[in-house]
């Protein structure tokens, strides 16, 4: 009786481990994404957005490697924006960061507006069925 309820419970252990989809992190050639977040003083929110929009506009123009450059604005804190960047890789954000509009209007103009900034690396996670539905 034991053997067979092990059985059975094995069983249906494996079938539920099966029917969940595979998550797994990119990994290679794969796209290096950041998330970036400011803090600003209220009164100076609106210039950072039109320098970010500046940023955005010109990277978005001279960058192939640019896959996405999204500004966003919290809908909780007003003091706080948002950036999501997305590169085909490592190289590319490299380009991006070292080009003169960058230089110029993120290291020059837009850090002496910021009350504080976060860079934060992240790893998109892929299902193996979200690859199946991309195949199709």
């Amino acid at each position: 009786m034991n053997k067979q309820m092990l059985r059975i419970s094995l069983v249906f252990f494996l079938s539920m481990l099966l029917s969940v989809p595979l998550m797994k992190a990119q990994t290679g050639n794969d796209p290096y994404v950041i998330l970036v977040e400011f803090t600003v003083d209220e009164k100076n929110k609106s210039q950072v957005v039109e320098l970010l929009s500046e940023v955005q506009q010109q990277t978005l123009d001279n960058e192939e490697g640019c896959l996405v450059y999204d500004i966003l604005l919290s809908e909780e804190d007003p003091t706080k924006i948002f950036l999501y960047e997305s590169y085909e890789s490592d190289a590319a954000y490299k380009i991006h960061s070292g080009s003169s509009y960058f230089k110029t209007i993120v290291e020059k103009q837009i850090n002496p507006l910021l009350k504080g900034s976060k860079i934060t690396k992240v790893t998109p996670v892929v299902s193996d069925s979200a690859l199946l539905d991309e195949e199709v």
